[in-house]
């Protein structure tokens, strides 16, 4: 073997190695975690098909598709005052509620995102406004059952009934800017219904509509997480 052709080779042999290694090395990194809070590029087309005051379609039964969607259990979401994205869907959703000239609440699930966004009516308030919610839970409930009268759902049009509901409970939730906070809500009847409102709006977000809770259908403990 000449002096020569091993010149050639020993760097050619060197290259080779090399580039293996670098193979093995990128394929040695580990994959990035999915940031599941983050909103998908699929939910920001849908929110930004629209300026903020622009209603959003309500996905009702009815419709097939709608009723399979309104059955999925709903991811979590970064509560980020920077996030103008967030801000758009919170902001479309309060215009969409509105817009129905009655609705009480509305969750993200309703229009298509599924979110754990809602908005509810404080009743038990002055004024009555409407606030929204990020990643509201129940995390207690009374000890005191009720059936409520006249339980309905923007999502189920022209349909009413009685459903197994608590007093009151406690929740915890974030703000659009950031703030963790805990309250607890009352309110069953007459003027004042806030605490099922919140057990109606938290129920969307876990794929649960009201005729689930009709008073009778089935133990409704059973049905608490």
């Amino acid at each position: 073997m000449s002096k020569q052709f091993l010149v050639l080779l020993v760097p050619a042999i060197l290259f080779i190695f090399g580039t293996n290694q670098c193979k093995k090395d990128k394929l040695a990194d580990p994959p990035k975690a999915l940031d599941t809070l983050a909103l998908t590029e699929l939910e920001k087309d849908s929110i930004l098909n629209g300026d903020t005051n622009n209603v959003m379609r309500i996905l009702t039964i009815d419709n097939y598709s709608d009723s399979l969607n309104l059955r999925v259990k709903s991811h979590q979401v970064r509560a980020d005052k920077n996030d103008t994205v967030l801000y758009r869907l919170a902001r479309r959703m309060y215009y969409t509620l509105i817009s129905t000239g009655s609705g009480v609440g509305l969750a993200a699930p309703q229009v298509g995102i599924n979110r754990d966004i809602i908005w509810v009516q404080r009743l038990d308030k002055t004024g009555k406004p409407f606030e929204c919610y990020i990643n509201p839970k129940i995390v207690l409930y009374s000890n005191k059952q009720i059936v409520f009268q006249g339980d309905g759902c923007l999502s189920i049009p022209n349909q009413s009934g009685k459903t197994n509901r608590f007093s009151s409970v406690a929740i915890e939730y974030d703000r659009l800017d950031g703030t963790h906070n805990t309250e607890i809500v009352e309110g069953y009847s007459g003027n004042n219904f806030t605490s099922v409102i919140f057990q109606h709006e938290i129920d969307h977000l876990n794929g649960i509509l009201f005729f689930d809770r009709l008073s009778g259908k089935f133990n409704f403990l059973q049905a608490i997480d």
